[in-house]
């Protein structure tokens, strides 16, 4: 955790960016299932061994260009960069891996950002947001982001036990006095830290074949929580027994903050989190209008680099499309642009928008779903995966057509956002590609040991 923590609000609301611009439905894109965290990355040499044709050819990326960051108050200038790297070779080269990464994974639009120790920032695009007109990315576009929604959450949650308004080992179930899950009540036994942290051993909604049947017979239907959390069925296990990672767990969470504050989490995470931190691509979707318009989301009939991709959306502003968005609700609704999603790793992560101990609580939860066999650590809403050796935080999210991920590397103070519309690879590969060119290293990537 860093030491310099009262500049580093000012380096997270204003950073200036150096950017270069221009640049049968399965709700996952597997069987039966919607949002969820990636599934075990795919490993880098595995997305760079692909030779096979691209299914529409490149766009190229004009040069890369560099501006400079406009000077703030009481704020020191940039230093000039990574020490020993040249400014213009480091975007230059963030844009070719880019590049490369999209090709690799044969995606109709990409953006990424780098957010660096000084608080300089470099965002680039790649591609396209929509195939059929062309339409341009930039550095604001927003995407949809899947279950990286789920860290708005679990902050806002965690700001509600800091004032005092709940507890973590609260029963759920006075909380929610009435809410089903399934067709039963709340077991007793699950508390708000079993939500948190995927504990419950509640069912996961979103892998219910009968969502998936709903959410194709009417795509443009606005679904309520309740309505998703009938899907839910019976508990894989008994409360604090094991760990099955569960969006039922954030639905519910997010009915609780709605409860308490008094407002939706759409008016929460604006007063809390968008306006505060800058975040001025961020909307929830379904509650509010998006801040631009996102990109066309595309599926695709296989995982085959030439197969074509199909446009999902419903025509409305809502991405993917408006059933499986509403029907994810507080578990994966939230859109927004690489360059916010770095800004908001970095600020959350490094311990700007939470009180003093909350941070290490929320990361060191870890240590407890460790002995549950997880696939990876996973804290109070955060993932806690090794990169090239070094712990990282962060989360990532996949709805058909879009996918995310976002990571903080403590130890270099790099937080890195990568957004697509495609959800058949994981992005793992190009976030090893990015790590390496600002702060390069033998890279080996997996979960912690």
């Amino acid at each position: 955790m860093r030491r310099r923590l009262p500049v580093l609000a000012a380096a997270v609301l204003a950073a200036a960016a150096l950017t270069t611009a221009a640049l049968g439905l399965a709700l996952l894109g597997v069987p039966a299932g919607a949002d969820a965290t990636s599934p075990p990355p795919t490993t880098a040499a595995t997305l760079r061994s692909s030779t096979a044709p691209l299914p529409f050819e490149p766009t190229p990326s004009p040069a890369p260009t560099l501006a400079p960051s406009p000077p703030q108050a009481g704020r020191p200038e940039p230093s000039g960069g990574p020490p020993g790297i040249d400014r213009l070779d480091i975007v230059a080269r963030l844009q070719a891996a880019l590049d490369a990464g999209r090709a690799r994974l044969a995606a109709p639009g990409i953006a990424a950002s780098v957010l660096f120790p000084d608080g300089r920032q470099w965002t680039g695009t790649s591609g396209v947001a929509d195939l059929a007109t062309g339409r341009e990315l930039t550095p604001e576009t927003p995407f949809a982001v899947a279950s990286v929604s789920k860290t708005f959450l679990a902050a806002e949650i965690l700001l509600l036990v800091d004032e005092g308004r709940l507890a973590l080992d609260d029963a759920v179930a006075p909380l929610l006095p009435g809410t089903l899950v399934g067709d039963a009540p709340i077991d007793a036994r699950i508390t708000v830290r079993m939500l948190l942290d995927h504990t419950s051993g509640l069912r996961d909604y979103l892998v219910s074949a009968a969502l998936d049947r709903a959410v194709r017979a009417d795509p443009t239907a606005a679904w309520t929580p309740d309505r998703a959390l009938s899907f839910a069925g019976r508990p894989v296990a008994p409360p604090g027994k094991g760990y099955h990672y569960a969006n039922t767990n954030y639905v519910l969470l997010g009915l609780v903050a709605a409860s308490l504050s008094g407002r939706t989490l759409a008016e929460e995470y604006r007063a809390r989190f968008f306006r505060p931190f800058g975040l001025s691509s961020a909307s929830y979707q379904g509650a509010e209008p998006p801040t631009a318009q996102l990109p066309t989301a595309y599926r695709y009939s296989s995982g085959r680099l030439d197969a074509t991709p199909v446009d999902v959306t419903d025509g409305s502003e809502i991405r993917p499309f408006t059933a499986i968005t509403t029907a994810t609700g507080a578990a994966g609704s939230v859109a927004a642009s690489a360059r916010d999603l770095a800004r908001w790793a970095w600020a959350l992560y490094d311990g700007v928008v939470l009180p003093p101990g909350l941070t290490e609580l929320m990361i060191n939860d870890a240590h407890a779903t460790r002995q549950l066999d997880p696939p990876w650590p996973y804290g109070l809403g955060v993932q806690v995966l090794k990169i090239d050796g070094r712990i990282t935080y962060g989360h990532s999210g996949r709805l058909v057509g879009a996918r995310s991920v976002i990571r903080w590397f403590p130890a270099d103070e790099v937080a890195i956002a990568i957004v697509t519309n495609e959800s058949r690879f994981d992005l793992t590969g190009l976030l090893v590609d990015l790590l390496g060119v600002v702060a390069p290293r033998h890279v080996v990537s997996g979960p912690l040991p």
